[in-house]
């Protein structure tokens, strides 16, 4: 049964971190029972609120019927409103995806804009999903195939990319119009949601219900498994952590697995996936993964934001997201923090043989032949330089294959550049028409500290 006092008490249960007092709330609010009820309970709860309502004008005069009842719900308990219009069609056909991803992307992005606001106060996004929602998930993960975290359903709580709730999983559809009806608290029906275009309203007119006659206790029975489910998750997620934990090695600052220790997982579905998921991988990638364990050295799988690289007896972790730089130096003396490590500058008037390091990691340049500012970037496969004791122009992608380095690193590799000009292939060598003399009266000296 769902009352104001239920909804308080389980709110504390589900909840103890969250304040219902201390913290702003801005819930997500089509107009429908769901997410009118959730509304109206928080403001009888005394808490902070406001309510954000998306048009994604897709139903004509409805679509507007909505927006205005929701405006005049708002303004009815005095609560703050936000708007927002969606051309949700044209975004679709632009990006080429289905109506309903496109929806959920677009309010998703302009939720995340309105929490970002103010943020001197904890906000939380808050969705009305209730028990049957729930319900629903669960079957149509388990229709599509799915692993354990699928089958916990939706999580109550978010804590990611956007900090999210969701008080009402615990309550029935029939429970919150109950609750609606007892306390004369008016709502608009979406049209949409009596058709089954799409699959979830085909699970919840077609298929759950015909469960729910032969088990009338159907649903009650999944949220004690999905409850029962989430603490074996957890147990099989520090499992699967430690695992992963005992192989991952940093060698030459990139993030390695040896392949001898990912074989120890015998090719389990649970073992890869708690890995792979963390990359940005589908669980549909398992078997692209397992492949790449027995491919030839430089295969590669990869995701927008990582790669995995096969190179000897390893598997190399590359975040693409932090390959590509483009640094402006301005300065000669001080340090440059980057995406891999630390550049510290310093210059000398003069320097003895005895102070010159031979480690790969010093440079040492003619400062007098230099013109600010400099340039701190990715290799580029255009690039060339005189490698110091050669003499003669080389492609610096001949050069570094003639080092044997790993793909990985290989790819990581940054350069300090003058114009078109290389200074230096950091960590490895410098231009030789750069190199110091005995003409040399000051030197700029360049330390590079390798974060990993």
């Amino acid at each position: 049964m769902l009352t104001l006092e239920t909804f308080i008490k389980n709110w504390e249960k589900k909840f103890p971190a969250l304040s219902l007092k201390k913290s702003n709330f801005i819930i997500a609010v089509s107009g429908g029972v769901d997410s009118i009820v959730l509304t109206y309970l928080m403001h009888k709860a005394g808490a902070t609120i406001s309510m954000a309502h998306a048009n994604f004008q897709l139903r004509g005069e409805e679509s507007s019927r909505d927006e205005h009842f929701v405006k005049d719900f708002a303004a009815k308990y005095s609560i703050p409103l936000a708007l927002n219009k969606f051309e949700t069609a044209a975004y679709a056909q632009t990006y080429k995806m289905g109506i309903q991803e496109a929806a959920r992307e677009m309010r998703y992005a302009w939720f995340s804009t309105l929490l970002s606001e103010n943020t001197s106060v904890l906000k939380v996004l808050l969705t009305a999903h209730h028990a049957d929602d729930q319900v629903e998930t669960v079957f149509m993960q388990l229709s599509r195939g799915t692993g354990l975290h699928g089958l916990t359903g939706i999580p109550e709580r978010r804590e990611d990319a956007l900090s999210i709730a969701r008080p009402l999983l615990n309550f029935s559809k029939l429970a919150i119009i109950e609750f609606a009806k007892t306390n004369s608290v008016a709502f608009v029906e979406d049209s949409s949601n009596s058709k089954d275009d799409y699959t979830r309203n085909l699970f919840r007119h077609k298929i759950v219900p015909i469960i729910q006659e032969v088990i009338p206790n159907m649903t009650q029975n999944v949220l004690d498994t999905i409850q029962r489910l989430k603490e074996s998750e957890a147990i099989v997620e520090t499992t699967v952590t430690d695992f992963w934990k005992k192989g991952l090695r940093v060698q030459k600052g990139i993030l390695t697995i040896p392949i001898k220790h990912w074989k120890k997982a015998n090719h389990n579905f649970t073992y890869t996936w708690g890995l792979i998921k963390n990359y940005g991988f589908k669980p549909q990638q398992i078997n692209e993964v397992h492949k790449l364990l027995v491919a030839n050295n430089g295969a590669y799988i990869a995701t927008p934001s990582y790669r995995f690289i096969k190179y000897n007896d390893a598997i190399q972790i590359i975040d693409n997201n932090t390959e590509k730089e483009h640094i402006i130096i301005h300065v000669a003396d001080g340090e440059l923090q980057v995406n891999n490590g630390v550049l510290h500058f310093e210059m000398k008037e003069a320097i003895t043989l005895g102070e010159i390091k031979k480690e790969a990691k010093y440079a040492y340049l003619d400062a007098d032949k230099l013109e600010w500012p400099l340039l701190f970037r990715t290799w580029q496969s255009t690039d060339y330089f005189y490698p110091l004791g050669l003499r003669k122009k080389k492609k610096l992608n001949h050069f570094l294959g003639s080092l044997k380095l790993s793909p990985a690193a290989k790819q990581k590799t940054a350069v300090l550049s003058m114009g078109d000009k290389l200074l230096w292939v950091v960590g490895q060598r410098i231009d030789d028409r750069f190199k110091i003399t005995d003409q040399t009266k000051n030197i700029l000296v360049i330390t590079w500290t390798d974060k990993h």
